[in-house]
């Protein structure tokens, strides 16, 4: 049973907007950990990211394996994104990542300043 406030609408759109808000903010903040992967691949040397996963993170290798299982352009891709030095790619995809949060959070916050 709902409550009939007069303004629903409204209250539903501000929510929305600040879910978004919070993903945004969740994008911003939520890869930190890729900064630490980034500076840590930095100091073990020039390393290719399966060997990184192979050395320190097991378990991303094997999801890695099971989704290059699917079919054969996905074992192309895979297999091209695992030969990729692994400090380039934590930084593409914490710079990816980021700008996609400071970019739904602008958008959010012109929209509540336009209303």
């Amino acid at each position: 049973m709902e409550i009939f406030l007069g303004f629903g609408k409204k209250l539903d759109h501000l929510r929305m907007l600040n879910f978004f808000r919070g993903f945004g903010y969740f994008l911003i903040w939520g890869d930190f950990y890729l900064v630490l992967f980034f500076i840590h691949s930095l100091f073990i040397g020039p390393i290719m990211v399966k060997d990184y996963f192979l050395e320190y993170f097991q378990v991303a290798l094997y999801l890695f394996d099971w989704f290059a299982e699917l079919n054969y352009l996905l074992d192309l891709y895979v297999n091209w994104l695992l030969s990729l030095p692994a400090a380039l790619l934590f930084f593409l995809r914490f710079s990816f990542s980021t700008f996609i949060g400071i970019w739904i959070v602008r958008k959010v916050n012109f929209i509540l300043i336009r209303k």
